[in-house]
């Protein structure tokens, strides 16, 4: 027993210590296979390396196949990664089918100045840096204005009075991205935007993207925005005006029908001692047949007769109508969508005009021009001696902010047409040297008629039920007879006090001032339109430059920017009011067209 015993110990030392070895052997062999040279891990290491140098190679031809689609689809949009880009600069402007590039020849003491044809590869053609805004024309002779994607933050003279005024610092953004190159950093940077309906931007401390451009159709527009993002839209250069006037661009009819058959009609007009209610098809009489039932689609050029006597619905209806078949722009519904500008739209002209990029902070001279008088007729084409119902004419102006009403004869803005640059009277035309002062930057390039001319109607108003909402603005404010309460893409619909303005009150001055007051009072959020940014009551002269601020309410739930000719300083790109939206004799309208994909 004692031998076997020992003979299994002897037995069990060998085969541990064979045993050890083995297992040292074994982890050598490993530590080889996973560490050495070609071990596990040096392959997984060159495995990694090859497969992130494929994604990034992947990632580059995705990037170059994208821009030159891009290129492809857009003509000369901007499709640059933000790695790429070494300066600040504005998306290029957009083909779209009718248009053609335009430039100017600015006008001089001995000289007026001059419209260019152009091509899209001009490289002189525009520079917004030189305050040169990208303008085109469309198949009529109408003018449009290229305000390209951007960001931008505010700084008050005063923060507790934001009435006094203040600056807007602009950054043009890359491509639909909410990237800009920041030139003191030489960096690329992101500016901010709102992402909920609940959000309050405060874009006195950061950069916000200007909601005209983004997509917010996942927060029901609140702000303006689209249903896409953009790289920017075409703005009209003038107010909306009638063919036939002082222009050649073709009287054709759209497809739209007027809504209303009576307007609000001057005394001039209606032969009494005060304001009557006439059949509104009444503005140039002569030319225009007063038992007109179709709408002739407008015209934005200078030197025109505003387009008056249009409701809120029918200035909203043949704005949408410029993009049908048959159209004298030569738009296509495919490729381009055309709308009455919204009060969203209206602030992004207002912010990049007073930019540097735009007057940088100066004030529009108002467009102060009357074509009408009670002493004043005309002969008509068919024979009879009557009053002119127009009002307005676009792209004029005496040069100065707080100039008074000039009436204006027909054959006086017939000169203004000839080659010659001195005023007529005292008044200059919009390529006079006196007259761009009227224009968004200053010259030629610029926006006109942002400072009076008509009052200009915007798709936005509060959803408070009063019966004008759906008598005249059917087609804006009502989805199958029920009141429509959230924004679209084409509408702006404000947050309204119910205690103080509802259906059920009634429409008395006193009414209307506090319902004024307290819808503006509940406009807490929006934001990039102009109004609550840049003032401080809704009722006064309390936006900056003291322009006119009346906030919607009661019977009047829809709201216009701009002021008229009678306004004086009062007038200006931050001027807003209320309105009832029905046709009269000073109010007019301007339309957008956006590129699309």
């Amino acid at each position: 027993m004692k031998k076997l015993f020992k003979t299994k110990n002897g037995i069990t030392l060998i085969a541990l210590v064979v045993t050890i070895v083995i297992l040292i052997i074994l982890a050598g062999v490993s530590m080889a296979l996973v560490l050495g040279e070609n071990g596990i891990f040096e392959q997984a290491k060159k495995g990694a390396n090859a497969m992130a140098e494929a994604e990034s190679n992947t990632q580059k031809g995705f990037n170059s196949m994208s821009s030159e689609i891009d290129k492809i689809l857009n003509g000369n949009g901007s499709s640059e990664k933000p790695e790429e880009v070494t300066e600040e600069k504005p998306n290029a402007p957009k083909k779209i089918d009718g248009m053609s590039p335009i430039k100017f020849v600015e006008p001089t003491d001995s000289e007026k100045g001059q419209v260019v044809d152009t091509d899209w590869n001009d490289n002189n053609w525009y520079n917004y840096k030189q305050n040169k805004w990208a303008n085109t024309k469309t198949q009529d002779g109408s003018m449009w204005v290229w305000i390209p994607r951007y960001a931008y933050k505010i700084t008050y003279t005063n923060p507790s009075d934001k009435s006094q005024g203040g600056s807007i610092d602009v950054k043009f953004l890359i491509g639909t991205t909410d990237n800009y190159y920041d030139e003191e950093s030489k960096k690329i940077k992101t500016a901010k935007r709102v992402t909920s309906k609940e959000e309050i931007a405060d874009t006195t401390l950061d950069y916000y993207v200007h909601p005209a451009f983004t997509d917010e159709s996942k927060i029901d527009f609140a702000n303006g925005g689209w249903d896409k993002e953009l790289e920017g839209m075409y703005v009209a250069k003038f107010e909306a005006g009638f063919p036939e006037g002082n222009n050649t661009a073709p009287n054709k009819k759209s497809s739209q029908t007027y809504s209303q058959e009576t307007a609000n009609v001057r005394a001039v007009e209606a032969g009494t001692s005060g304001d009557s209610t006439q059949p509104a098809r009444n503005w140039l009489d002569g030319i225009y047949d007063k038992t007109a039932t179709r709408i002739s689609y407008p015209v934005f050029q200078p030197l025109t007769y505003s387009m008056n006597y249009v409701n809120i619905n029918d200035a909203y209806n043949i704005s949408k109508a410029m993009n049908e078949e048959g159209n004298i722009y030569g738009f296509n519904s495919n490729l381009s969508d055309t709308h009455l500008i919204k009060n969203s739209e209206w602030g992004m002209v207002s912010y990049l005009t007073h930019s540097k990029y735009g007057i940088n902070g100066k004030e529009i001279t108002i467009n102060n021009a009357n074509l009408n008088s009670g002493d004043r007729k005309r002969e008509n084409p068919v024979g009879k001696s009557e009053v002119d119902s127009a009002y307005g004419i676009t792209g004029m102006t005496q040069g100065n902010i707080d100039g008074v009403e000039t009436i204006v004869k027909i054959d006086e803005i017939l000169v203004l047409q000839a080659n010659t640059p001195t005023p007529t009277g005292s008044m200059y035309a919009w390529n006079q040297k006196g007259g761009v002062t009227a224009s968004t930057t200053g010259n030629m390039t610029g926006i006109y008629d942002i400072s009076g001319g008509t009052w200009e109607r915007t798709t936005s108003y509060v959803a408070n039920n009063n019966v004008n909402l759906i008598k005249y603005g059917k087609s804006i404010a009502y989805d199958a007879e029920a009141l429509k309460t959230k924004s679209t893409k084409y509408t702006m619909i404000y947050p309204h006090d119910n205690i103080l303005d509802n259906a059920e009150i009634a429409n008395t001055d006193e009414n209307i001032n506090k319902a004024s007051e307290a819808n503006y009072k509940e406009n807490t959020k929006t934001y990039g339109d102009a109004i609550r940014k840049t003032s401080t009551a809704g009722i006064g002269k309390k936006s900056w430059n003291s322009d006119y601020s009346y906030f919607a309410g009661l019977h009047a739930p829809f709201i216009l920017r701009g002021g008229s000719l009678w306004f004086n300083s009062y007038a200006g790109s931050f001027c807003f009011t209320r309105n009832g939206g029905y046709s009269d004799y000073d109010d007019g309208f301007r339309s957008i067209v956006i590129p699309m994909p």
